[in-house]
């Protein structure tokens, strides 16, 4: 695989959430491959301890990685406030090309609202 497909996620902080711990280890190798601060939590629960509410500035996007193939996975993930949504098994560069794109959104409206 060429390195040039690898996105640039230096200055991004991810946080994977997996109750399977190989999972976890495996999209932390490949979000920190392209520079990527990441943070694991094995639940949600622990996520939500974490992270500040809404109203103080916690809105993170999310992508939804998961196994679940129905036609309407996407759409209920997507209701659920999912960014976007994958299927295993991923092809890691593209959860990372997707990442970028997701964080490089965000920075847009960042920059737009200063």
């Amino acid at each position: 695989m060429a390195p040039n497909r690898w996105p640039d996620l230096k200055g991004v902080h991810v946080v994977v959430v997996d109750d399977n711990n190989d999972s976890c280890r495996l999209l932390e190798q490949a979000l920190n491959y392209c520079g990527a601060l990441v943070t694991v939590f094995s639940s949600a629960e622990a996520v939500l301890e974490a992270m500040r509410p809404v109203e103080k500035g916690g809105l993170i996007p999310a992508i939804a990685v998961t196994a679940y193939y129905e036609d309407s996975a996407a759409v209920i993930a997507r209701a659920a406030g999912f960014e976007a949504y994958l299927t295993k098994p991923i092809k890691f560069v593209t959860l990372c090309m997707l990442v970028d794109h997701i964080a490089g959104i965000n920075r847009e409206s960042d920059d737009s609202a200063a």
